[in-house]
């Protein structure tokens, strides 16, 4: 009978080692549903006694993907590092002079792709507090909350006044005949926004997630939604955006 007692205890003191993993790496698809690239249209050159404008349809939603690394050894509270890009299109017209639309192209290189788009890069350090673990003792599913910073790098968005302001330079640099016609102005605008840095800056997230691991498989499972504020982003961008993270982990 102790025998039996004593192999019991000891199968389930390895089923706690082996579904409590202190390290792990994983993937994941990250949409930020909730961000939003505005809108915006205006003039921004002229032809003759014609105006040239710009009209820059919004974008609601990101799509998404990013990488995760959790440490948990430490009592109390993990540590989580993670960084996802996330990118969306959206439609650039150049209007007149009259009424002449034009579809600005912009070649990214990408088949199918042939419009501008957003994206950004953010990455996270986290401090999580497991509030609760299930079952108890082995602990196959785990809940945390926690806080944390964040870095943010994004591209600029190509609208009326970043097309007004590229418009102006190209003028004053190359002539009065630099931007009389949508194809020098759509030449202009690609090369402007291909040509302007990415910015960066930081801000603060919040986390709620769960994992969930079955004993000796060394695989786990995760759910993350991050709040992040305060981030630097382009003007025409908000900050405060809803980011959801789905994927799996190698765990040990």
């Amino acid at each position: 009978m102790n025998t039996l007692w004593t192999r019991t205890l000891a199968v389930a003191a390895c089923s706690v080692v082996y579904s409590h993993a202190i390290f792990g790496i994983g993937g994941h698809w990250a949409p930020a549903p909730s961000l939003e690239v505005k809108s915006s249209n205006g003039q921004i050159a002229t032809s003759g006694s014609e105006s040239i404008s710009i009209k820059q349809n919004a974008v609601s939603g990101l799509n998404g993907f990013g990488l995760k690394l959790w440490i948990d050894f430490l009592p109390f509270i993990d540590i989580e590092a993670g960084s996802n890009i996330q990118y969306g299109m959206y439609d650039v017209s150049i209007i007149g002079p009259g009424t002449t639309t034009t579809p600005l192209k912009f070649d990214l290189g990408i088949p199918t792709v042939d419009k501008p788009g957003f994206a950004r890069i953010v990455s996270d350090a986290t401090i999580l507090y497991p509030f609760l673990k299930l079952p108890p003792l082995v602990s196959i599913v785990k809940l945390y909350a926690g806080a944390g910073i964040t870095q943010v790098v994004a591209t600029e968005v190509l609208n009326a006044k970043f097309a007004k302001s590229a418009v102006d330079k190209a003028v004053a640099t190359g002539g009065s005949t630099a931007a009389d016609s949508p194809e020098e102005v759509s030449k202009i605008l690609v090369e402007a926004i291909k040509d302007e840095g990415l910015k960066s800056g930081f801000g603060f997230h919040l986390e709620l997630g769960a994992k969930a691991k079955a004993p000796i498989i060394p695989i786990a499972i995760y759910a993350d939604a991050k709040y992040h504020f305060l981030g630097s982003m382009p003007s025409a961008v908000d900050a405060n955006s809803m980011t959801f993270e789905l994927g799996g982990a190698l765990a040990f």
